[in-house]
């Protein structure tokens, strides 16, 4: 019994031994071979690299040729080297994401019969796969986002968006994917062109726009069939600012833009045919040479009258819209001579009036001389009536109610030509009905140097 354990024992240890020299060969050959394919051509390439300092330091000369260093050295710089390929393999096979923004969407339909509301422009393209592949992928930006509606009828619709990608291993997403749109038909009708300038205040200030016209008159809208029936006007947008050397004559703008809007001024999104005109434009410079003409504002001192007043120009040409220049004799010159005692020299700057888009002079230079103040009486100026209102009728009550005397003051060379021909006298009858009013006698006079007073300071009228 004891011989058969023995036995038993020795066929054990000897099949550890044999197991052990398995163990121990597989392990060498696999040392032969890192040692033959890594360590060995790295040893001999840091020896190679370390020959130019040889001799220059022997304590690590002697370590460099320490063949355990070489091989720890080796091995280290393979693991690094390992583990870097490893981590590039790793980025390059796992999953990750990346996006398209604002891609262009195109819609599929018979753009002719038919409009469609609801359709997105863009959408976003979220794109999953592993990095080389997702690299690949955005290489293929030219692909196109397709919304089919060729075979939709007029109504709403649920519809899908497609992307043909090219590279099939990327899972494609699409934000949205489905669009809800309405399909309607495209009715057309004529329309008048209306024109609308713009930026007219860019042209020289002596330069007005006299007339426009067009290349045509009428153009075709084309829609849904509501949006026809807000169309309130379609205006072509006359830029002035296109004009590049305006002058007096006929200048041409190609290819000015339509819009349509409706009642209260918004633009609509509607198909305008042609979208575009051409306008003739008439440059006109429309201008007049008037007078300036002193208005003293205020009474100088006591005692004291103008006796003349010099301006360093007597005349200047207004430019404007030949309506507001047919109404303007004159161009005013205030100054302020209220409580003025000597010889004074103002400098005015001219105010434009109303329509006048530029005039010659900006400023004038006048010179006032002062005299003793002198007396004269004016008799017999008729009285007129202003204001009345229509359907009635005035009359004095009475001669002396029909003639006014007034009290003329200013200076000895001033006041001698003032005379009935040149000062007015008025009743201002606004809101005054039928009956007979009591009303106060107003006066006025050519010579602005000049004073008036009326002595017959009111007149009984009578109304009918």
């Amino acid at each position: 019994m004891a011989k058969k354990k023995s036995s038993k024992k020795k066929k054990k240890f000897k099949l550890l031994k044999k197991l052990a020299r398995g163990i121990y060969y597989l392990i060498s050959q696999i040392y032969i071979v890192i040692d033959k394919i890594i360590i060995t051509p790295l040893a001999k390439l840091m020896l190679l690299a370390m020959k130019p300092f040889k001799g220059t330091s022997k304590p690590l000369d002697r370590l460099l040729n320490n063949k355990l260093v070489l091989i720890s050295l080796s091995l280290l710089i393979a693991l690094i080297a390992f583990f870097g390929v490893d981590k590039i393999t790793e980025v390059l096979t796992n999953n990750s994401a990346d996006i398209i923004y604002n891609k262009q969407v195109t819609a599929l339909y018979n753009e002719e019969a038919y409009v469609i509301e609801g359709l997105p422009e863009t959408v976003d393209i979220t794109l999953i796969g592993r990095r080389a592949d997702l690299y690949l992928a955005k290489q293929f930006q030219n692909d196109e986002v397709v919304i089919d509606l060729r075979d939709l009828k007029p109504g709403t619709h649920k519809v899908d968006l497609k992307y043909s990608g090219s590279v099939s291993s990327i899972d494609y997403k699409l934000d949205p994917s489905v669009a809800t749109v309405v399909v309607y038909e495209k009715m057309s009708e004529s329309k008048k062109i209306t024109k609308e300038i713009l930026y007219e205040d860019s042209l020289d200030s002596k330069y007005t726009i006299s007339d426009i016209s067009f290349s045509r008159d009428e153009v075709y809208v084309k829609g849904a069939e509501y949006k026809l029936e807000q169309i309130a006007t379609v205006k072509a947008l006359v830029d002035i600012r296109k004009i590049t050397k305006p002058t007096v004559g006929t200048t041409t703008l190609k290819e000015i833009p339509l819009v349509a809007y409706d009642s209260k001024g918004n633009k609509l999104d509607i198909e305008i045919v042609p979208g575009t005109v051409d306008a003739s434009i008439e440059i006109a410079s429309p201008s007049k040479e008037v007078p300036l003409r002193v208005v003293p504002e205020g009474e100088v001192a006591f005692g004291k009258a103008i006796d003349e007043i010099k301006l360093s120009k007597t005349n200047a040409t207004i430019y404007g819209n030949e309506s507001a220049l047919e109404k303007i004799s004159y161009i005013p010159v205030n100054i302020n001579v209220d409580g003025l005692d000597k010889k004074t020299e103002y400098t005015v700057n001219l105010s434009l009036p109303s329509g006048v888009r530029e005039i010659s002079t900006k400023s004038v230079v006048a010179e006032v001389t002062l005299a003793d103040v002198k007396e004269k009486t004016v008799k017999n100026i008729n009285i007129a009536t202003k204001n009345l209102k229509d359907g009635l009728t005035a009359q004095a009550a009475s001669r002396s109610d029909s003639v006014a005397t007034v009290i003329v003051k200013g200076s000895a060379t001033n006041i001698k030509d003032a005379s009935s021909e040149n000062i007015q006298a008025f009743v201002d009858l606004q809101g005054l009905d039928k009956g007979t009013h009591k009303v106060k006698v107003q006066v006025t006079g050519e010579d602005l140097k000049l004073t008036y007073t009326p002595k017959t300071t009111t007149v009984t009228i009578i109304i009918k």
